[in-house]
């Protein structure tokens, strides 16, 4: 196929018939049409109509993603050149014939037939958007904990106490990062027969070391604490007391962040991601595995640095003032009524008491909050 098309984009004269190269399919008008595009249209065609018909489970027929990852995928080859009209690709499933054989019949339509299942879910939209989810997230803490100190000014984040409260925001990344390795494998997990090795390992390698980060920057976060006890106390005695050693916290968190250094590098030197997206050195290709799966459509392909820059000064500037705008209108005007609740005993309820063993009068801060979160995280779109 390759060499037809490169012959007629060429010109060139075939060495047999001594005339211009013609496809395949024949020379004849419309005969791209008739023999490769209307199969394939037809086939999808049928799977729509199927989809109308039939209101099962959607892994029960392909849909376009399906079709898709069919020609993305070696099993494409399998069509030959030009197409074989009985592949197993033009097949449509046979329909039931009695309730006896209902659960073999079931099996065979789904086998080869459904490259990919998509797995729905609500997670998918935190999955989808899962950085800017998380940058929220860590956004949110911050300005919680730096308006629940004392006077609620940004100047506090110089407060050595304040400070350390708010090096907990990688503790949170963490768990996020394992949320986000534990979705990607549920997501994944119907199309685990069809998924090569070292994608697999992949997602388990993520979701081991996920775990391990959040075991790991707790266990430290709580060592730059004074007074430890347990296995906490040992590691410190193993690092030493005295002011001027390094702390085990900080070191954690200066490796947790490498790979976010990494990509930040990247994507500030676009000249240099585009080189090593199409180096096949063992190490790069390892570099760039972790963080995607190898592309050969568009790889190598990135913006110049000034639409980079561009780009980033535009959300900066947007989240800059979204950001402001939180703390001083949504977030802090929130701190001294939510202290005044928890501090002020409720006794009697005129409503059904959801949380009656909770101390802080935990329902009310709960409700009082809720709005307000939900207007956080979904105000972006009006800054945008």
């Amino acid at each position: 196929m390759a060499f037809e098309m490169y012959g007629m984009l060429a010109g060139n004269v075939s060495a047999m018939t001594g005339e211009y190269v013609k496809p395949a399919y024949g020379g004849d008008k419309e005969a791209f049409l008739k023999k490769i595009v209307t199969p394939i249209y037809c086939t999808i065609a049928q799977e729509a109509e199927r989809s109308k018909i039939e209101k099962g489970n959607h892994s029960q027929w392909r849909n376009y993603d399906d079709l898709n990852e069919f020609f993305w995928s070696a099993d494409c080859f399998r069509l030959g050149w030009p197409m074989r009209a009985d592949a197993d690709f033009f097949c449509q499933p046979l329909k039931p014939v009695d309730e006896r054989n209902e659960g073999t019949i079931k099996a065979d339509k789904q086998k080869g037939k459904v490259n990919f299942v998509e797995l729905r879910s609500f997670w998918h939209i935190f999955r989808s958007f899962d950085r800017m989810w998380s940058f929220f997230i860590l956004a949110l803490q911050i300005m919680i904990i730096l308006a629940w100190s004392e006077g609620g000014s940004l100047g506090n984040i110089f407060d050595p106490l304040v400070f350390k409260e708010i090096l907990s925001i990688f503790i949170t990344s963490s768990i996020l990062n394992l949320g986000k390795a534990t979705l990607d494998i549920i997501f994944n997990w119907r199309a685990r027969r069809t998924m090569e090795f070292m994608v697999k390992l992949r997602y388990v390698l993520k979701f081991i070391l996920a775990a391990m980060w959040v075991v790991l920057l707790s266990v430290t976060y709580a060592y730059t604490w004074e007074k430890p006890t347990g296995i906490i106390r040992t590691i410190k005695n193993w690092f030493g007391n005295g002011p001027d050693q390094p702390s085990l916290f900080i070191i954690a968190v200066v490796v947790y962040l490498l790979p976010d250094m990494l990509a930040a590098v990247l994507f500030a030197l676009p000249l240099l991601r585009r080189k090593l997206e199409g180096s096949d050195y063992k190490l790069m290709r390892l570099i760039m595995w972790w963080s995607q799966t190898r592309l050969f459509v568009g790889r190598g392909m990135h913006e110049s640095a000034f639409s980079l820059f561009m780009y980033t000064m535009f959300w900066v500037a947007l989240l800059l003032t979204k950001f402001v705008f939180s703390y001083y209108v949504e977030i802090k005007p929130l701190v001294e009524p939510t202290k005044d609740i928890m501090k002020f005993p409720i006794n009697h309820f005129r409503w059904h008491e959801f949380f009656p063993r909770a101390k802080g009068n935990i329902g009310v801060v709960i409700s009082l909050w809720a709005p307000v979160i939900l207007v956080y995280f979904m105000d972006t779109q009006i800054w945008y």
